[in-house]
């Protein structure tokens, strides 16, 4: 049987038709499947028909939104105590143990949020217009505390992003500056560039606050602290080596002095660096190594010079005698050996007159003893004048011991005039 050319032409039509139907069908059931699957992908959820369900991403989303939740509400508990205790410093009313206590269990509650929860409890501080801006800005200053010992990173974040809400005034500036010196001390790099990208927040007090970083970075590691003074842009400034010898320990001491060297200070300005390295854990830490290298050939001798002359006995307290054995040791007296001697003296006697006598005791006579023995005895003299004036009778008559007598009498006139009037009478002292 043939099919006529217009039953024919109706089947094809009818097969177009469905077939389209089909296509718009298909293509209706992909764009929903893409939006499933974009869905899903947003919530967590796989899209493979052969992996088993899970409800971990929607039960991450119902925490968060649980925990902010929860922060949101401590920060009104916090916003309502707030304007409790602003009214009652209004009304002279004094803070009671219950009020106290209420206190201390807000700061245990903000000693365990995290820097997401402070950033939301600050965000919600901010934003309660029920509170005085004071206090407001009390109430985010201490969350901000709590954070900067643990997160300095964090802190500083903070406080860039809430800095319309804080006043860094006289009272409360030092969190920033505490901030970047803990941040310092763990990422020195990082602290360098956040002063540098926030510096506008600093005024004048910018150079401070690089100067603070450097240091903190110093007593952390010196090559840490040369690292970034390119960052901070202090390449052509000669106070950062001061700073950095503070933070010159055993087996950095050697590229200090190049340091110093490729930068071409001036005299002056290697002096004053050089001094400061007297308070460097170098010098304070180990007496072998540190007096060793003074007396090495690396050092020149006015170099030497500069430190002998600024060690103090709060730079080497650890070990005062043995300082003061190798100062007696150097050749060459000078100038600096007599500051150092009296320096040490003056300190250790403050600090340990007993100790300080038995062992110039034990020292043998010469320049070194001389010169210990007048700084004992002048420092012993305002307190203890009798065992002073024990002390000077041993010094050699002259101007120095002469001097040192004089002293002693006027201390004694006014403890036990008496004693004073034989004193001056023995020694033939005139008024």
């Amino acid at each position: 049987m043939k099919i006529s050319l217009s039953i024919t032409a109706i089947i094809i039509a009818l097969a177009a038709l469905f077939g389209f139907q089909q296509q718009k069908e298909i293509t209706t059931l992909t764009t929903e499947w893409e939006t499933l699957q974009n869905s899903a992908d947003q919530k967590g959820i796989s899209s493979d028909p052969d992996t088993t369900f899970s409800s971990t991403r929607i039960r991450n989303d119902s925490a968060r939104a649980a925990r902010k939740q929860a922060v949101k509400d401590f920060a009104s508990d916090l916003a309502d105590f707030g304007q409790r205790m602003e009214a009652a410093q209004k009304s002279g009313q004094k803070e009671d143990a219950a009020m106290m206590k209420e206190a201390m269990d807000f700061l245990d509650t903000l000693s365990n949020l995290s820097p997401a929860d402070l950033k939301i409890l600050m965000n919600a501080l901010s934003a309660d217009s029920s509170m005085k801006k004071e206090t407001k800005q009390q109430l985010i200053m201490m969350s901000v505390m709590m954070i900067a010992s643990e997160n300095p990173e964090a802190a500083l974040t903070i406080i860039a992003e809430t800095s319309d809400s804080l006043v860094l005034d006289d009272q409360n500036r030092h969190i920033l500056p505490m901030a970047l010196s803990q941040y310092a001390t763990t990422d020195p790099q990082g602290a360098a560039s956040w002063i540098i990208e926030n510096q506008d927040m600093f005024g004048d007090d910018l150079g401070d606050m690089k100067k603070q970083v450097l240091t903190s970075a110093a007593h952390q590691s010196f090559d840490s602290a040369m690292s970034i003074i390119g960052t901070l842009g202090l390449d052509d400034d000669p106070g950062v080596f001061p700073i950095l010898a503070i933070g010159v320990k055993d087996g950095s001491q050697n590229d200090f002095l190049k340091a110093l060297q490729d930068n071409n200070l001036s005299t002056e300005d290697r002096n004053t660096a050089l001094r400061s390295l007297v308070n460097s854990p170098f010098i304070k830490g180990n007496f072998e190594a540190a007096s060793s290298w003074i007396d090495s050939p690396k050092v020149s001798e006015t170099d030497r010079e500069a430190i002998i002359k600024n060690l103090h006995y709060y730079n080497i307290k650890q070990a005062p005698e043995k300082w003061l054995g190798w100062i007696d040791q150097q050749e060459a007296k000078s100038e600096a050996t007599a500051d150092a001697t009296r320096q040490i003296i003056s300190g250790w006697t403050e600090d340990n007159f007993v100790a300080t006598g038995e062992w110039l005791q034990q020292l043998d006579s010469g320049e070194t003893k001389t010169t210990a023995v007048e700084t004992y005895a002048s420092t012993l003299a305002q307190q203890e004048p009798v065992a002073a004036a024990d002390w000077a009778e041993t010094l050699p008559p002259g101007e120095n011991r002469t001097k040192l007598l004089k002293e002693i009498h006027t201390s004694l006139k006014d403890k036990n005039p008496d004693a004073a009037a034989a004193f001056s009478d023995k020694h033939q002292l005139s008024e």
